[in-house]
């Protein structure tokens, strides 16, 4: 299943008939499509969604993935990870409340193939590889595509042509 799918930068404002959401519910849909729009090089017995703290985009996306498959593999939400799980996540979220952990997350996490997003302004040029950008009524990607490839990551074209890309 593809949560809104066509992945244009997703707008919560709508006219008459289309449907709305708010930023929480479109930082969610973001982060559950990833699943399906990133390629890991390896493969575990789950696939990890990982996050700090219990925010509300959090438990949107732990909704989200309840009872979920991707590659054959179930979905699962780990709140508040310790160090020596972070590198079984597949997909980091690091809500801008907890920008503290922020360097020391990456810093750990560097070596694997893990996908670390937030919505910390400037995480893109501070070592994160997905900023989850909101500009007034949308949500769009800003994807640092260096960050993404130095560990084997590859993203889809479909995203990447709905991201703003830097390099």
């Amino acid at each position: 299943m593809l949560l809104l799918a066509c992945l244009p930068p997703l707008q919560s404002s709508g006219t008459a008939g289309e449907q709305r959401f708010n930023e929480t519910e479109l930082k969610a849909a973001y982060l559950y499509n990833f699943a399906y729009f990133v390629t890991w090089p390896t493969a575990n017995k789950a696939f990890l969604f990982c996050s700090y703290a219990n925010s509300p985009v959090t438990g949107i996306l732990a909704k989200l993935i309840e009872g979920e498959r991707v590659n054959d593999l179930p979905m699962q939400m780990v709140i508040d990870p310790i160090p020596e799980q972070l590198h079984e996540c597949q997909v980091i979220y690091i809500p801008a409340q907890q920008e503290r952990i922020l360097a020391a997350t990456l810093e750990f996490v560097r070596p694997f193939p893990v996908l670390t997003v937030s919505d910390i302004a400037d995480f893109e040029h501070r070592g994160g590889m997905i900023r989850l950008a909101n500009d007034g009524l949308r949500v769009q990607p800003v994807i640092q595509l260096k960050n993404v490839t130095r560990i084997g990551l590859a993203i889809s074209s479909k995203l990447l042509r709905s991201s703003r890309l830097i390099e």
